[in-house]
Order: structure tokens, then C-alpha cells, then sequence
């Protein structure tokens, strides 16, 4: 889905994400290209001739305007300068000392060198990054998972690495730098502490962070319209997965069923995808292939059943984009000791989406239903024989070209869990302005109402206040 706001683009034509730094589109450069060459090439042929012309007038050379007393020419009194054969023009004997030849001219300057590339093969590294103040006051006791709490964050830092290798192959690098795992909770709910000794600063007290390779992959245009994306990747399905930068989203969290990775977030494997455009309405598609989910899916596929996956899309007038996607695969996670089994079951996940732009206008929503299927004994017991997570969002807002093209914005979400996990039903409406002074910096600030009801962990109502500032870099 296209956003209008131009910060990140992703690197290929339909891919959705960074915008206004990514390599440029393939047929439009081209035809550019092929205009400049031609343009510069008519320049060139020009350029040696215009230096000799410069040249010889500023060494007193004919002009086309004699000068006051030229060779040959009558005095008053019928005296000459000189003798007549002195307006014959000299033998050619090459240009002036200090002017340009053919040889001499930069041809891969000019753009016209035959073993340059004639494509934009420049290394492109871009990113984002992202800080927040979080404000959150239960109405209810929610027990000690969920107490009240006020903190300022860095909550995103991602950097690009974006390549052209040839005029139909270009890679894409993404990655994530978090502080992680410090300060995070393990399963059985005790915190990490990375705080270790640095021996290269007297011994002082130092954390480690760490790094997630969000994306890395290389991709082939096979015909103009099928294309084979080989590595890591975001799985193509909805809005919010693909466009996920904080600059770009207008809320300053995800909603919940994104969060929840009803899809997986990421896959590893193949995506072949394309797009067609037609008179009033253009066709894009993905077709995928991974090793699915699990405990190391980027590393191994841990069960060698892969998982298969596909979306369609349609781009329609009047600013109306609907789209749909499917996924189907099995989870294994690692197993907890040597020759111990592992957890796994079945899932397919089915997901719309649907946006619309007019104007300042913005319209989006999303649903997803996740199915899961045990299909060991030991994780029935938990898990049960069909487990079934619903929900659904919708965000509508309106850009102003006044006041940093403030955008206020009303977002609402309804979500039923399988396994009533935080709750059997989970409400969220948020209250929200998006502020974009510049194309690289956005400005949120939200009031979020998240409503905790039936059974589960947490009951009640939290209200959240939440600021944060994204920029492009």
C-alpha cells in the first residue's frame, strides 16, 4: 500500500516501505537515462569545438570580427600591413596548446563511457529511529504484570543498506538495534541483566545490547512482471507489516493483531511476486515459500515441512486499495533438551485489508483470523484440538496543510483471543494527533483507552498517554 508521506521506499515498485531514499524505480531511471545520454552526448560532440573557438579568440585568433588594423588591410595613404598572402588562413596544425582534444574528454564523467554501468549502482544507507514518553495508570488492579508506570524510550533504531547490483538484480539489508535483552523477562518471568565488566575502561559496569536482522535479501526481476526475492523478508500481507517504520505509521504503536504475529512477521525463503497495471486499476500478487515458523527458522527449518502463503491486490480509482492474503504452515519450536520433543502444531492464518485516500483523507482497517492445530498429545493438554484468534481494526483520520499538516486521527480495535491471553476480549480505543513539520520528521502524541474483559489475566481498564517523536535519517 502507498502512504503519501515520502520517508522510506522500499527497494522494488509494490514493496510498500522507506520512500523517498530507496534505489529509484527501474523503467523511469532508464528512460531518464537513456534521455540524459543522449542529451550529453550532443553536448560532447559540441564541447571540443567550443574550447578550440574559446581558445583561439583569447590568443587573438579571427572571430569573425577583424581587428582594428588586420592583415592586409589599406591605411589611410594606401599603405598595407603586410603582404596579401598574410590573409590566408594559416595550415591547420592542431588545436592550441592547453585545449581539450577528444582523448582528453571524461567519458564516464559525461556519462558516456561504454563499460560504465548504466544503472544507479550507489551503496544507499538510510534509517530511522524513534523516542517515546509512556505514561500508563490502570483504572483496576491488574496484578503485578501490569502496575502503573511512566518511562521515556528509544524504541526503534534501524538502518538500510540498499543496493543496485545490476540493472535487474538489487539487494536490501535491514537491521535493528535494540537494548535488548537487557531489562527483558525470560518465559518463567525472571529478568535479564546483561550488566557486565568492560576490561578496556578500568573494569567499569557496562550493558550489551544486541542487533535483529530484520531483512536480508537479494532479488531478480525475471519479466516485467514476475520478480524472485531470495533471503529474509517481511511476509506481504495487510498495511501495517510492510509500512512498518515509525515515521511512516501514523499511530505510535502497532495494533495488537500485528504485535501478536497472527503471520509471522518475517519469513525465510522465496516470495515471487509482480504487479500489471490496466487502464483503471492495477494487479499485484506474492506467492510464497519458507521454512515457517519456529525456535530458529532463520537458521533451520526444524521440521522440513514448509510453509506456503500468497496475497492479491488490487489498486483502484478514487484512492481505493483492497487487498487479501493467506498463510499455512507448521510450528516446531526447539526442543528443550537432546532427544526431548518439541512443541509444534498447524496453522493457517487468513487476513483483508482495505484502504482508502481522498484529499487529506485516510481510511484503513485490517482482520485476521489465525487457526492452530495440535498435533502432539503433549501440547493438546495446553493448546487444545482447534484454537481460533479474531480481530480487527479500523483508523481514520484527516491531514491538514496548516498547524506541522497536523493529522487527528481515531483508531479503534476489537480483538478475541483463543486462548483469553492477556483476556477473553481485549478493546482498544486511542484518541490521536500526527504532526509532520518536514518530510523526515513525524510527532504523535495519543490517549489510549485499552479495555481488558471476561476471563483471563487482566480485567479492567488502562489508560495510556503516550508521546513520541520519529525522524528519517
Amino acid at each position: 500500500m502507498n502512504h503519501s508521506l515520502g520517508l522510506l521506499k522500499a527497494p522494488h515498485p509494490g514493496d510498500g516501505v522507506p520512500r523517498s531514499l530507496a534505489i529509484r524505480a527501474r523503467s523511469s531511471s532508464r528512460r531518464r537515462l537513456r534521455a540524459t545520454r543522449a542529451a550529453v552526448l550532443f553536448l560532447g560532440l559540441l564541447l571540443p569545438a567550443r574550447v578550440g573557438f574559446a581558445q583561439r579568440a583569447e590568443q587573438g585568433q579571427p572571430s569573425g570580427h577583424p581587428p582594428a588594423h588586420a592583415p592586409g588591410q589599406t591605411l589611410p595613404g594606401g599603405d598595407r600591413t603586410g603582404p596579401i598572402e598574410d590573409e590566408l588562413p594559416p595550415e591547420d596544425s592542431g588545436p592550441p596548446p592547453g585545449a581539450a582534444s577528444d582523448e582528453e574528454i571524461d567519458l564516464a564523467e559525461l556519462g558516456l563511457d561504454p563499460n560504465a554501468p548504466s544503472f544507479d549502482d550507489q551503496l544507499n544507507v538510510y534509517g530511522f529511529a524513534s523516542f517515546l514518553y509512556r505514561s500508563r495508570h490502570p483504572v483496576e488492579d491488574h496484578g503485578p504484570s501490569d502496575p502503573s508506570s511512566k518511562t521515556f524510550t528509544v524504541a526503534n533504531l534501524n538502518l538500510y543498506l540498499a543496493k543496485n547490483l545490476t540493472e535487474n538484480a538489487r539487494t536490501l539489508i535491514e537491521i535493528a538495534f535494540t537494548f535488548l535483552p537487557n531489562g527483558g523477562r525470560r518465559t518463567d518471568d525472571t529478568v535479564i541483566d546483561t550488566t557486565v565488566t568492560d576490561p578496556t575502561n578500568y573494569d567499569r559496569a557496562t550493558q550489551w545490547g544486541s542487533i535483529e536482522i530484520e531483512r536480508a535479501y537479494l532479488e531478480y526481476d525475471l519479466t516485467d512482471f514476475l520478480t524472485i526475492r531470495g533471503g529474509r523478508w517481511l511476509t506481504p500481507y495487510g498495511i501495517w507489516n510492510i509500512d512498518h517504520g515509525a515515521p511512516v505509521v501514523i499511530n505510535t504503536g502497532l495494533p495488537y493483531i500485528i504485535g501478536q504475529q497472527y503471520f509471522p512477521e518475517h519469513q525465510t525463503g522465496l516470495d515471487l511476486f509482480g504487479s500489471r497495471s490496466y487502464t483503471s486499476y492495477r494487479v499485484g500478487y506474492h506467492l510464497t515459500v519458507s521454512n515457517g515458523r519456529g525456535g530458529a527458522e532463520a537458521q533451520q527449518d526444524q521440521d522440513e515441512k514448509f510453509a506456503f502463503g500468497g496475497r492479491i491486490e488490487f489498486e483502484l480509482p478514487w484512492g481505493l486499495h483492497i487487498g487479501g492474503s493467506y498463510y499455512r504452515g507448521r510450528y516446531t519450536g526447539l526442543p528443550p533438551a537432546l532427544g526431548a520433543k518439541s512443541q509444534t502444531y498447524l496453522e493457517a492464518t487468513y487476513g483483508g485489508d482495505a484502504q482508502f485516500e481522498l484529499g487529506g483523507l485516510r481510511v484503513q482497517g485490517e482482520v485476521i483470523v489465525h487457526d492452530r492445530r495440535s498435533e502432539t498429545s503433549a501440547s493438546a493438554a495446553s493448546l487444545g484440538t482447534d484454537l481460533r484468534d479474531f480481530g480487527a481494526y479500523a483508523l481514520v483520520g484527516y491531514r491538514f496543510h496548516r498547524l506541522w499538516n497536523v493529522m487527528p486521527f481515531l483508531f479503534y480495535e476489537h480483538i478475541l483471543p483463543a486462548e483469553f491471553l492477556p483476556s477473553e476480549t481485549l478493546i482498544a480505543r486511542i484518541l490521536g494527533l500526527n504532526f509532520r513539520p518536514s518530510s523526515s520528521i513525524t510527532f504523535k502524541a495519543t490517549v489510549n483507552q485499552i479495555k481488558f474483559e471476561g476471563r483471563g489475566v487482566l480485567q479492567g481498564t488502562t489508560w495510556e498517554t503516550i508521546g513520541q517523536a520519529a525522524w528519517v535519517f
